[in-house]
């Protein structure tokens, strides 16, 4: 038998960055035709622009390190698809290209590329954007406008769902509204249904893990419910928290990065719960209408410290039932009742 030696970790498993990232592409190309029946081709194309950018400028950073391309690395992709889904479709092509251009050059590449990176790109990526051309990326086209492909962008802006929580008001739109997708917004995140069928797809997959996703999504409804920003309370201030604004987009794409979440299910659920609050802290206390890329950030930087914890405490618990299994063990070879503790009786002699 030949044997070939590889680098660790030696892990057998079905998942690999080329399944987790086929299986964001397919969904996320779901989101894309969506975008398209809304407002037109040109939601087709800041897609195109921004993977191009974000492909083109992996694969120099690639180069320049003296590294082979890998072409099984589909990150780059995903980073591009989800730019311009966070972005309103009449977004000028400059701030997309821009956006790309720091997710890779800035937030990925300088840590070592695919599966080093601290934060998560796309995240920083959007963050760069909201701070250098927030009048832009708030202004969105109302559905089913009709979007020029170039040049200069005139159509009716509305203000979203997240903008009217914001200053303190109920959002006009209703329930059925808001899960059909027909309200102003990220062209890639207003259409619930789709993103929810997307997340339970990722999840039955094994892509994304229940306990991120489920309790960040659960923990920011109940904050969202007893802590209202606006007068509507109770299940209307969840609802229109969770599903009228990018929290749920981002619970099944960004804040579920396997390189910037903790590995250990336990980990995961803490970082799930920390994660819905503070993504509520940054909506009552946050400058600008859209802060939960911010919250995904932070979570980001915190990510290593709740795995070390979770760690930590299931070490501690695997020790623990060690050492009951060995007293357990040493007490039946001392003559010890293993239920009772107390000393066996000695057998009876004829």
């Amino acid at each position: 038998m030949k044997l070939f030696p590889k680098k660790a970790p030696h892990i057998r498993s079905d998942t690999s960055n080329k399944t987790v990232m086929g299986d964001a592409i397919v969904t996320l190309a779901a989101l894309y035709f969506m975008a398209a029946c809304y407002y037109g081709r040109r939601a087709l194309l800041l897609g195109l622009l921004s993977v191009g950018v974000c492909l083109t400028a992996n694969t120099v950073c690639v180069v320049l390190r003296g590294r082979r391309i890998n072409f099984r690395d589909f990150s780059p992709i995903v980073t591009g698809m989800i730019i311009p889904l966070m972005m309103p479709a009449n977004i000028p092509y400059h701030v997309v290209a821009v956006a790309g251009l720091f997710a890779i050059l800035i937030v990925k590449q300088p840590f070592g590329g695919v599966g080093n990176n601290i934060f998560n790109p796309a995240a920083g990526g959007i963050a760069f954007a909201i701070a250098c051309w927030p009048a832009q990326i708030f202004s969105y086209p109302l559905p089913n406008a009709t979007i020029d492909l170039w040049g200069e962008v005139n159509t009716s802006v509305s203000s979203s769902a997240a903008y009217t929580l914001s200053i303190g008001g109920v959002p006009s739109v209703d329930y059925t509204t808001v899960l059909l997708g027909q309200q102003p917004g990220p062209m890639g995140t207003t259409c619930v249904l789709v993103i929810l069928a997307c997340l339970l797809y990722l999840i039955f997959r094994g892509t994304v893990r229940y306990q991120q996703s489920l309790l960040f999504l659960l923990t920011a409804g109940v904050l969202s419910a007893l802590f209202p920003r606006g007068s509507a309370g109770g299940f209307a201030s969840a609802f229109y928290e969770v599903l009228a604004t990018p929290v749920l987009f981002s619970a099944a794409f960004l804040f579920t990065d396997p390189a910037t979440s903790p590995s250990r299910n336990l980990g995961k659920g803490i970082y799930g719960v920390i994660g819905g609050m503070v993504v509520m802290l940054f909506a009552h206390f946050g400058g600008y209408e859209q802060t939960v890329v911010f919250a995904i950030l932070l979570m980001n930087a915190l990510s290593p410290a709740i795995d070390e914890l979770a760690e930590q405490y299931i070490t501690k618990k695997r020790r623990m039932r060690y050492g009951r299994k060995v007293a357990i063990d040493l007490s039946g070879e001392t003559g010890f009742d293993t239920d009772t503790g107390a000393p066996a009786e000695a057998p009876q002699t004829p």
